[in-house]
């Protein structure tokens, strides 16, 4: 029983990794960047990291939505990951 939950844990992180809710949208790899557009509107942080030793140039497009962060890695004009994490809660006392 324990191996089939670490499995099961293995696959839903790959999961997360290929996927994610964008407004009411599912935000997957390969999805044109003006799909990301309309389902998120205008990144609240672009960092794009220029090409360089064989690599294409690379957008990093970053939306914090309600408690969640979710991250878009953009090449050619392509989603290539999609990665969401939460907000860690603050510890009582914690400013």
């Amino acid at each position: 029983m324990r191996r089939w939950i670490g499995v099961l844990a293995l696959l839903a992180v790959d999961v997360q990794a290929q996927s994610a809710l964008l407004g009411k949208r599912l935000i997957a790899r390969g999805d044109a960047i003006e799909r990301v557009r309309e389902a998120g509107g205008e990144p609240d942080r672009i960092d794009r990291i220029d090409a360089g030793g064989g690599s294409p140039p690379m957008q990093i497009w970053t939306y914090d939505r309600r408690g969640r962060r979710l991250t878009v890695w953009i090449v050619a004009e392509r989603v290539v990951r999609v990665d969401e994490t939460t907000r860690e809660h603050r510890v009582r006392g914690d400013r």
